[in-house]
């Protein structure tokens, strides 16, 4: 309460100074139990000295009334949205159902379901994606700002994160802690490599984030739209770590030099397109998620043979 009445004595203080524009530094106190004001003005002489007025109060009552009732209101949205700020900060990370209200210069502007308004800029959004008013769109909170007397909510469907929290809401293991996500490597709109492991004995991490024939991959990728998801098992192993992470490529033999942080992939000539990826993008996303150089290159040819032979004497 105390914090509301200073609020509207100040607001009082400068709407008397606007109108009438006495001199000195006009303050204005509010006796609450029988609502009078009092308007006084500080003024400090040349020898230092301060004195102390009272100014009229009869020709400003109704601006006062007027004055005091937007300070009123203006101070409640103003305790509404910063209400709105701390909810919205206890849930810093987590996913949001929302559905677009307009888009203004790119920039996408989502009604979240209360007094926040979502905001998801440009750089935040997935490339290609269609975003027209009217859509639902789920997106992964950021932070919380305030904007004029408005909350608003950063969110973003680009990020890691959003993956990482999908991946969550699909995957009753990862939730439950006995399937991690270890690494996350996007390109947003384009592909995105997610490294996994379990501890439990049992469980296959890549088989649980999948799903029964495929249903959780693909709840994932109709989120993502065009962008292609690769599930790969992570290893504390560096060559088993970047084989497996160069898929759907087929490694033949990894060679690590830990002096440059290099990893040497040998894949069969005819998947050598397939390792790189269009404009390098696998390889460049396996080296971000396994935090090795990946250097690619076609195996000799008497290697292609044994490791087929090897197979083939595999097979039963």
């Amino acid at each position: 309460m105390d914090e509301l009445l200073r609020t509207v004595e100040q607001a009082l203080a400068d709407a008397y100074r606007r109108a009438f524009d006495p001199p000195g530094y006009i303050t204005v106190r509010i006796d609450p139990s029988s609502a009078s004001l009092d308007v006084q003005a500080r003024e400090v002489d040349a020898e230092g000295a301060e004195h102390i007025r009272a100014l009229p109060t009869e020709d400003f009552a109704r601006l006062a009334a007027q004055t005091a009732k937007q300070a009123v209101l203006r101070h409640i949205r103003n305790l509404e949205r910063d209400r709105t700020l701390q909810e919205v900060a206890e849930h810093r990370g987590e996913l949001a159902n929302g559905v677009i209200d307009r888009i203004e210069a790119g920039t996408v502007y989502l009604d979240l379901g209360g007094r926040a308004e979502g905001v998801l800029p440009p750089e935040e959004q997935i490339p290609g994606e269609e975003l027209r008013p009217g859509r639902p769109l789920t997106v992964v909170i950021l932070d919380a700002k305030r904007y004029r007397s408005q909350a608003q909510v950063q969110v973003s469907r680009a990020s890691r994160l959003f993956v990482r929290r999908l991946l969550e809401a699909e995957v009753p293991e990862i939730k439950a802690g006995s399937v991690e996500v270890r690494a996350i490597a996007r390109e947003p709109g384009l592909r995105t490599k997610v490294a996994v492991a379990s501890d439990v004995p049992g469980i296959d991490p890549v088989g649980a984030c999948v799903g029964p024939k495929g249903v959780r991959h693909h709840s994932l990728l109709s989120e993502l739209g065009q962008e292609h998801v690769d599930i790969v098992a992570w290893s504390d192993d560096p060559a088993t770590f970047a084989a497996a992470a160069l898929g759907p490529a087929r490694v033949l033999d990894v060679k690590l030099d830990r002096t440059t942080n290099t990893a040497t992939l040998m894949v069969p000539r005819g998947q050598l397109s397939l390792a790189i990826g269009k404009d390098g993008q696998n390889a460049r996303l396996a080296a971000k998620l396994t935090g090795w150089r990946i250097d690619i290159k076609p195996a000799p040819e008497e290697q292609e043979e044994e490791v087929e032979n090897h197979h083939a004497e595999a097979k039963p």
